[in-house]
């Protein structure tokens, strides 16, 4: 399954590992760690993607999401130990059924962060039928302010002009 969407154009693509990593602001230790990862693979081209990186494999293997903590879309998790060794936390995808997947050394925790952003993902859950829902507090009732009686001048019966609210005309006085 081709994790890329329409957002595979020359635009959004990346010249090399080292420029992807640096985008995305990869702190050091798993800048060297997804070197060690990515550059035994056969890569087509390196992509931006919403969560991360996409990296498409010139070998028609399943395309390689790395994420912020964890990369995603191995095919076996003897590949990932082949590469970085059995020492790296390594699981089962969720997000890609039938791929493996592998923590970063900062920041790692692929499993937990994987299952945050599919719950996100899918959004809110609804309860189950029969579920007892929680009734929302009720807002408070909107105070309406007081309305200020406007003030009308008066008018002097004598000169026509406008009088002072105390009801004395300037201009006959």
């Amino acid at each position: 399954m081709d994790l890329l969407a329409s957002n595979d154009s020359p635009l959004n693509r990346y010249g090399s590992l080292e420029e992807a990593l640096v985008h995305r602001r990869a702190p050091v230790e798993n800048r060297v760690f997804l070197r060690t990862l990515l550059n035994r693979m056969p890569i087509e081209r390196l992509v931006r993607a919403d969560g991360g990186i996409t990296v498409v494999r010139s070998d028609d293997a399943p395309d390689i999401l790395v994420r912020k903590g964890y990369t995603v879309g191995f095919q076996t998790e003897e590949e990932i130990i082949a590469v970085v060794g059995s020492e790296a936390e390594r699981w089962e995808s969720k997000r890609k059924p039938g791929t493996w997947a592998v923590d970063h050394p900062v920041g790692g925790r692929g499993p937990i962060i994987e299952a945050e952003e599919l719950a996100a993902e899918r959004g809110p859950v609804k309860p189950a039928r029969g579920a007892k829902r929680v009734a929302k507090p009720k807002a408070e009732p909107k105070v309406k302010k007081p309305v200020v009686q406007e003030r009308v001048q008066p008018v002097c019966p004598n000169c026509f002009m406008l009088m002072a609210l105390s009801g004395v005309c300037g201009n006959c006085s």
